[in-house]
């Protein structure tokens, strides 16, 4: 205040030179706005300073986009954060080219100078040596406790890439994380499942740009094909966790449908010998550090543009686990550091998906009226089999919406999903072939580390 002896201009200097901005998604529902009315409620004091930080923006440029206070007199958080502060970043290669490029372009025009890029990193020693103690004392033996410190060190790991001997103990560590897995599920629900089987995980917050909608009419597809005969080589273990915000009613209707799938399976003698589909109760960190080593198949299948970064995704490579996902957040740096055959590319990219929503062009009733497959697989949401398992409302309710609307284009990328993940289950047969794209996999996960990360804020935006 004037007493302390700062005015405005003194004010807004110091903020310029001490704040900046990091950008975690760009799904409206974070991006906060806040009426003037509830404001003028709650902290009366600060609309006085918001209505002078607007006036200026609106002296300096004239371009409603970009102020603070819009039409409708709702106060945007992140417009206060770009003009008053001295950095803008997002947290993967290509979340922040979509800030650049189309999320918040009007800022871009205005400060290119403010932007930069800080791919996010994971506490690698956490999701190592603490949830995979054999596995990171296996390493220390490979490529010498330096990793620890410098996890590009795990690079070395390479020169292993043909060695029989370490691709198969890779294999046993995974087989001895799967066995724990099992009797950790067996205490905690009664849930029995088969080491033997590939482990097929997506563990994240259950939203809809997530795609577990997606991941469960794969499951339905399973289901049908195997009703059929068509038989997998090696039985499937789906497992899920994640937890819905309370007022988030769809959310909720898709871990109905989990859960009506899961009891679906297990009571039919035809299949649960080779599907089985596990709802983790009350997913939490705790679980995840059960889960990740275990993992084969790790679910990355968000709508591309949607997922800023991700960091299940890196904490599952580093654990061996190999990617099938779209080309969204660090998805796109764990394609460019692993190569083609390392991961598991499928669907539509974030440009054509941006053109989508900007032309209204999507419509998911034209995809499920002019395909046959498409259509039978929602269908099955609302079939005898599951109703009489189910809520009608819950599934009905999540029918309509996926035929209806569709706001995260799950109908759009399904087929592609269905033969890549088909093509992935295959190409795990090839014993020597997936183990070293497990190898390849914890060599290149050094990049995620939190501590370069760090690093890079510390030298680009914190100077510290």
């Amino acid at each position: 205040t004037q007493k302390k002896g700062f005015n405005m201009d003194t004010a807004i200097d110091v903020v310029r030179k001490t704040c900046a901005y990091t950008n975690h998604t760009i799904l409206a529902e974070a991006l906060e706005k806040w009426p003037v009315s509830y404001l003028e409620k709650v902290v009366p004091q600060l609309m006085p300073i918001i209505r002078e930080l607007d006036a200026r923006v609106r002296k300096d440029f004239h371009d409603e986009r970009v102020y603070i206070i819009d039409q409708s007199d709702r106060v945007h958080m992140a417009h206060i954060d770009i003009h008053y502060g001295y950095a803008v970043n997002g947290v993967a290669a290509l979340h922040t080219e979509i800030l650049k490029q189309s999320e918040l372009k009007p800022f871009y025009d205005l400060y290119p100078e403010k932007f930069n890029n800080k791919t996010n990193g994971i506490t690698f020693r956490r999701w190592l040596m603490h949830c995979n103690p054999k596995l990171a004392e296996y390493l220390k033996e490979l490529v010498g406790e330096t990793y620890l410190e410098d996890a590009s060190a795990l690079e070395k790991l390479l020169d292993y890439k043909d060695d029989q001997e370490v691709l198969q103990n890779l294999r046993a560590i995974k087989k001895d994380a799967k066995k724990e897995l099992k009797s950790y599920l067996l205490q905690t629900q009664g849930v029995e499942i088969d080491e033997n089987s590939v482990f097929d995980i997506q563990i994240k917050r259950l939203h809809e740009y997530k795609r577990q909608q997606m991941n469960a009419l794969y499951a339905i597809y399973k289901y049908k094909e195997i009703k059929k005969g068509k038989l997998p080589k090696r039985p499937l273990t789906m497992i899920f966790g994640a937890k819905a915000a309370p007022a988030y009613t769809i959310a909720k209707d898709i871990i109905h449908l989990i859960l009506c799938l899961q009891e679906l399976v297990e009571k039919d003698p035809q299949v649960n010998k080779y599907l089985k589909i596990v709802m983790v109760e009350n997913y939490n960190v705790t679980k995840a550090e059960k889960l990740i080593p275990a993992c084969d198949i790790s679910e990355q299948i968000s709508l591309a543009s949607k997922e800023a970064s991700g960091t299940g995704n890196m904490k599952f490579m580093l654990n061996g686990a190999v990617t099938l996902g779209t080309e969204d957040g660090a998805n796109v740096e764990i394609h460019q550091l692993v190569g083609d055959d390392n991961i598991y590319i499928f669907g539509e990219k974030s440009k054509k998906v941006i053109e989508l929503y900007d032309t209204s062009g999507y419509c998911s009733a034209d995809i499920y009226n002019s395909d046959p497959m498409i259509e039978e697989l929602v269908d099955f949401i609302i079939s005898k089999e599951l109703i009489r398992i189910g809520d009608p409302v819950n599934l009905g309710r999540l029918y309509k919406e996926i035929v209806s609307k569709d706001w995260f284009m799950t109908l759009l990328d399904l087929k592609d999903y269905i033969q890549k993940k088909e093509q992935v289950l295959e190409d795990y047969e090839d014993e020597k072939a997936w183990e070293q794209k497990m190898l390849v996999n914890i060599a290149k996960a050094g990049f995620f580390s939190s501590d370069r990360t760090i690093a890079e804020y510390n030298r680009d935006i914190w100077h510290l």
